[in-house]
């Protein structure tokens, strides 16, 4: 006790306050993130400047092409943690968003497949334009429950009905074909692959317009 007050009543009244904190308007959060927002996008756009305008060993002409390529692919592909990391933070302050300003309550029928009615967390992130048959609230909410807990063997319902419906959708690029299988080649962070070739999230620009449509309309 601490003048009269029990440990759990502060703390309770700490988080009465931070909901008063976070609670104001969608318009505010956005805008009080904002900053953030755009150094990590920069941050983002460092690492994929470093293959950007580079001709590829399949295009290449001369010897010293391949070469340079092949010195920036392992320049490229030792930050890839990084950069997933810096997309993982997009995708949290997108998420806090929706679960905070969402104003679904519902499953729409292009969501019943991904999520189930005892799936109550999820189901204001049932909205946004889709990709792959997919609402981008819920790639916002699979990728972030992926990112924030990918140490973990399971997820739940939605966030694996995601990543499988994402790995349907590349089921005949060679290329890219395993990229969301959740364990393969090793337990990884897939928020990068999210971000930049799902959502199209290439700077703040385009990462705004989505979360002014999906909370603020």
């Amino acid at each position: 006790m601490f003048s009269g007050v029990s440990v759990a009543g502060a703390a309770q009244q700490g988080v009465r306050g931070s909901r008063r904190v976070l609670g104001k308007d969608p318009e505010s959060y956005l805008a009080e993130t904002e900053h953030a927002v755009r150094h990590i996008f920069v941050g983002i756009d460092y690492y994929e400047n470093l293959l950007r305008g580079v001709t590829p060993p399949t295009q290449a002409k001369k010897m010293n092409e391949v070469t340079r390529y092949l010195e920036l692919a392992k320049q490229y592909f030792g930050y890839s943690m990084s950069e997933a990391t810096l997309c993982g933070a997009v995708l949290q302050i997108a998420f806090m968003a929706v679960f905070l300003f969402s104003k679904n309550n519902s499953i729409p029928a292009n969501s019943s497949g991904f999520v189930k009615p005892k799936n109550k967390k999820a189901i204001p992130f049932c909205i946004g334009r889709l990709v792959h048959n997919i609402p981008i609230g819920l790639i916002i909410y699979a990728g972030r429950n992926q990112f924030n807990h990918w140490e973990d063997e399971s997820f739940d319902y939605p966030t694996t009905q995601v990543f499988e419906a994402l790995m349907l959708a590349y089921y005949d690029n060679p290329t890219f074909d395993m990229a969301y299988q959740l364990e393969f080649p090793a337990r990884m962070i897939k928020a990068n692959h999210l971000v930049l070739n799902e959502l199209k999230w290439k700077n703040y620009d385009h990462y705004s317009a989505d979360m002014k449509s999906l909370v603020c309309a």
